[in-house]
């Protein structure tokens, strides 16, 4: 089999969270006796990353949306194409139907009416038509990371029956638990669909309690300024230093006000911390509403004065993480591309 992955960015040009997925699902292909070939944008002397074959457009990764030209004739060889969501799915979807070949998309996020908070009533309206404009086709299957992700899809009507749920894996082993230590974490960037403005309202109500905020972003200034004494900006983490911060905290925030799935949350489950979170996946911790900062400091608050509570939850949030297996995934999704194969 050989399978053609698009996405506008990729390793190691740029390796962010949605980058690592694409990766990761390429590189595990590979190792499975699949064909891979990516077409990306970027430099176009980078002809190779970590035995992957990779084709980089010299565009702007917004322009990848117009990109079915320079796809199609590396589609001609693929048996399937295998796109995600934002700029590169509607070229590859174009491609794939000239070419008669099945095409699936993997949603990384859905923004929805979420996207007038982050960009305002013009911008937001227009980024609003753009999603609904580059998912609302119809692919041979469309895959989601959780039934929330896939809810969300619903409501902009795509259809049920092209749908399918695959959790997505993580590599459980590197993560640790040590002593818990009584504070907050918060592990991304700093933009303002992550939600960090209500974070901080929260923090300036609970000056009693440390919280730690890893990550950098163009928001990072402005928020500094904002927030209290007993809030510390570490800026980008990585590697042993995250581990470590995941491993001590008792307790990891994510008041996203977009996302559709968390890999952070998921690695902080897998580290033995209680969630309190905007996104309903499955976790042991407490559900707060978006935008809603009184919320979220009644969580921590319940949490921090009952660590042995807060403690179980991170117990039966490592038991849950440790289901999130990469191999899964990829066995069901080459079952998914051989099913899909065999009817057309």
């Amino acid at each position: 089999m050989k399978v053609l992955i698009t996405h506008e960015l990729f390793p190691p040009e740029c390796f962010r969270m949605g980058e690592k997925i694409a990766f990761l699902i390429a590189d595990r292909l590979r190792k499975k006796g699949i064909g891979v070939k990516v077409v990306t944008t970027g430099n176009p002397k980078i002809k190779k990353y970590m035995e992957l074959e990779t084709v980089r457009l010299n565009m702007h990764r917004y322009f990848m949306n117009l990109a079915t030209p320079w796809i199609i004739p590396h589609a001609k060889d693929a048996d399937i194409i295998q796109t995600n969501n934002y700029n590169a799915c509607l070229s590859s979807f174009i491609a794939g139907r000239l070419l008669r070949k099945p095409v699936l998309c993997l949603v990384h996020g859905m923004y929805g009416k979420r996207w007038l908070k982050i960009r305002g009533p013009i911008l937001g309206r227009l980024s609003m038509w753009v999603e609904k404009m580059q998912i609302d086709h119809r692919f041979d299957k469309i895959i989601f990371m959780s039934e929330f992700a896939r809810k969300q899809a619903l409501k902009i009507g795509v259809p049920k029956r092209i749908t399918e749920v695959i959790k997505p894996g993580i590599d459980f082993k590197k993560y640790k638990v040590r002593k818990k230590e009584p504070f907050v974490l918060f592990v991304g960037r700093l933009a303002k669909q992550k939600g960090l403005d209500y974070l901080i309202e929260a923090a300036r109500e609970l000056p009693d309690v440390k919280f730690i905020i890893a990550g950098e972003g163009k928001e990072g200034k402005r928020l500094k300024k904002k927030a209290t004494a007993n809030v510390e900006f570490v800026g980008f983490v990585s590697g042993k230093k995250l581990i470590d911060l995941y491993s001590r905290a008792l307790i990891f925030c994510l008041p996203s006000i977009s996302e559709t799935f968390g890999f952070v949350q998921l690695e902080a489950m897998a580290s033995g911390c209680a969630i309190v979170s905007t996104i309903p996946l499955d976790y042991d911790g407490i559900i707060v509403k978006t935008e809603n900062s009184d919320q979220i400091k009644n969580a921590i608050r319940k949490l921090i004065d009952n660590p042995k509570v807060a403690i179980k939850m991170g117990e039966e949030n490592r038991r849950i993480a440790k289901t999130y297996d990469w191999d899964n995934f990829i066995d069901n999704l080459i079952k998914l591309y051989e099913n899909i194969l065999s009817s057309y």
